[in-house]
């Protein structure tokens, strides 16, 4: 999990600062914005795959964190390019076999995969609140890097979230995804 929350450190900084090689990178402010999303991505990051860690073992699952070293580079890369964040730096395993209980392994995949997108959305809530209260530019980054990840997690595109949601309860996957974007809409 460190290596994925530095590689999403340095491609976030990386988007934020500028608009790829073509439209210049500026590396100061790279360098500047980089604790500061550091700070961020350990609650939207960490908060999101721990989430999705903690449902499954609490609905009986062996779960662990598993960096994708094949498309981890893309979050570095298309900032580098492109100007925007690509960001699947790898996702919760989890075991094809509950060690204890029964349960309706449809329902299970839905709450496991809504997990981490529902924490996302609440950090968003979260700094929107200490953003409006605050009045910190900071907060509102904090609130639109969370809703932003919430909403990207929940597109229908395998192996996202949101493919998973979709495929076992899309009457439930609905109202997420429009929450989600709703607060980036809102945020932009």
């Amino acid at each position: 999990m460190a290596v994925s929350l530095a590689v999403l450190t340095l491609g976030f900084s990386i988007s934020l600062s500028g608009r790829g090689i073509a439209g210049g990178i500026n590396w100061a402010k790279v360098i500047y914005l980089l604790p500061y999303t550091a700070f961020v991505l350990l609650f939207a990051f960490l908060g999101h795959e721990l989430a999705h860690r903690q449902v499954a073992r609490r609905l009986g699952y062996y779960a662990m964190y598993q960096a994708d070293y094949t498309l981890l580079p893309l979050a570095v890369i298309f900032p580098l390019l492109f100007g925007f964040i690509f960001a699947a730096p790898g996702a919760v395993v989890i075991s094809p076999f509950r060690l204890y209980g029964r349960g309706d392994e449809r329902r299970d995949v839905f709450f496991i995969s809504a997990a981490g997108p529902l924490s996302n959305i609440a950090f968003a809530v979260l700094g929107i609140a200490l953003f409006e209260t605050i009045a910190s530019q900071f907060w509102w980054f904090f609130a639109y890097i969370n809703a932003w990840l919430a909403l990207f997690n929940l597109l229908p595109i395998p192996p996202l979230d949101g493919s998973k949601m979709m495929r076992t309860n899309p009457a439930m996957w609905l109202p997420i995804i429009a929450v989600a974007a709703l607060l980036v809409l809102w945020l932009w």
